[in-house]
């Protein structure tokens, strides 16, 4: 039925004088395949599928949780209370940074894949072993180890 209601709004576009061309995804592209197989516009017209960011993470946290589900049945503990654990709170942390790497280095593959690797070494990293080479530097860092150095702050590390 989407697919039916797409077409029929994209054949429409062009009687009111204009066209659509790019189709927003939440990930199953059964509706860009059925638009582009139907050709509503002339072949030489390409339609373009764009990914919404929401459904891209919220597919991260899905796929994370479901890593704990299927190691927990494996008698494989990545959840639970101790430190270092996939926790909940986590896995929604690491949603919202992947989410935000994404947002804010949009058009810039290669910064959007060091601002994800960045996030991910940020959430691993404890006083002992500090994982913010990746982190983007400077006071207004969102990664409050480049923000404090970037103030001049001192830094002790806590065994």
């Amino acid at each position: 039925m989407e697919m039916e209601a797409a077409l029929i709004l994209w054949k429409r576009s062009t009687s009111l004088g204009f066209r659509y061309i790019t189709v927003l995804s939440d990930g199953d592209c059964k509706t860009f395949n059925y638009l582009c197989e139907k050709k509503v516009y002339r072949p030489d017209i390409v339609i373009k599928k764009e990914e919404c960011i929401n459904h891209v993470s919220k597919r991260l946290g899905t796929a994370l949780r479901s890593a704990v589900k299927d190691c927990r049945a494996q008698g494989i503990s990545l959840g639970g209370k101790a430190h270092g654990s996939l926790k909940e709170a986590t896995i929604k942390k690491l949603t919202t940074y992947y989410q935000k790497a994404i947002l804010r280095n949009k058009g810039d593959v290669n910064a959007m894949k060091t601002a994800i690797y960045a996030t991910l070494l940020h959430s691993i990293s404890t006083d002992a072993e500090p994982q913010h080479s990746k982190c983007p530097a400077g006071e207004n860092s969102w990664c409050f180890y480049q923000s404090a150095i970037a103030n001049g702050e001192n830094l002790t590390i806590i065994n």
